[in-house]
């Protein structure tokens, strides 16, 4: 059997790639191509094929060169330049990117510790900007949702009320759905209670911030049938309930969001509600982990985080 990188096998691979090549030159401009100068053509891939058939590497090497001087003698003018082939190769590779990063994922990258112990800073994220419906263009009208806005989704979204800070216009933000349209939110000390009903939490341990030391109590929230973790600082049996809770009605068309380290965080309970339209989609995976604070050049790289989910 021939290896891979042979003489033989890297002669018959470029034979069968230029009759390939040929022949599509031939197929789509035969209206173009003077007869005399296509059978000129088609003799030399015979003759190439026939090589094949018989195994002899020279004869095919030699008869694959002949049929790059009938291809370049006969029918260059009607194949791509080298240049003109990467420049579209580029341009599809950037309409590719941009469409990818406009309707499907985008990346995301954790500047703040208000979603510690989910998220870290120097987490890197995907986004899905499909999972709940994809936007038409300058509207604000979304088709085709997978899946619905739920308690529980990490969602990124832009500064929902410029109107009281202009300048965080178009910043985004990631924190944790806890409310959906219709919901009622209490806090009670630590406690969330939603529609009337106590959110389950349970104290699983301390939780220290491995950037400055800071210890935090770290509980278990059960947003009911969403768990996941979140920290409080110590020595207070309460947070702080901001400017907007109590709520009475998360309005249609709009979500509640928190950050998961509840006392250091900047949320719908200083600055309201978001609305649909403002949020990008849910994060679903860290790709990548830097730890800026490791003195360690060898630990700064959370290896343990890469291609991790995000409950």
């Amino acid at each position: 059997m021939l290896g891979l990188w042979s003489k033989e096998a890297k002669a018959r691979n470029r034979a069968k790639q230029l009759i390939s090549q040929t022949q599509v030159l031939l197929s789509k401009n035969s209206a173009k191509i003077n007869p005399e100068s296509a059978a000129v053509v088609n003799k030399k891939i015979a003759g190439t094929e026939m090589a094949l058939a018989g195994g002899n590497t020279e004869e095919i090497i030699r008869r694959t060169s002949d049929l790059e001087g009938a291809s370049r003698d006969y029918l260059s003018r009607f194949a791509k330049s080298k240049l003109r082939q990467n420049v579209e190769a580029l341009v599809f590779a950037v309409a590719l990117a941009l469409l990818i990063r406009t309707f499907v994922f985008q990346p995301f990258k954790i500047p703040s510790g208000s979603m510690i112990p989910t998220l870290l800073v120097g987490d890197h994220l995907l986004v899905s900007k499909f999972i709940y419906g994809t936007k038409i263009p300058f509207t604000d009208k979304i088709v085709f949702p997978i899946e619905q806005i739920k308690r529980g989704d990490v969602i990124v979204f832009t500064y929902p009320n410029t109107e009281h800070d202009p300048s965080k216009n178009n910043i985004y933000y990631i924190k944790r759905v806890v409310g959906i349209p219709g919901d009622r939110i209490e806090l009670d000390g630590r406690q969330l209670v939603m529609n009337g009903q106590k959110v389950p939490i349970d104290f699983t341990g301390t939780y220290m911030d491995e950037r400055n030391g800071e210890q935090f109590d770290e509980y278990k929230e059960d947003l009911f049938g969403d768990e996941h973790t979140v920290i409080y600082r110590k020595g207070r049996d309460s947070t702080n309930k901001g400017s907007f809770i109590p709520v009475s009605v998360v309005p249609e068309g709009h979500v509640f969001v928190m950050g998961d380290n509840r006392d250091n965080s900047q949320d719908s309970r200083f600055w309201g509600f978001v609305p649909f339209g403002n949020i990008a989609g849910k994060a679903f995976l860290i790709h990548w982990s830097w730890d800026f604070e490791s003195p360690d050049i060898a630990n700064k790289v959370r290896w343990d985080r890469i291609l991790s989910g995000i409950d």
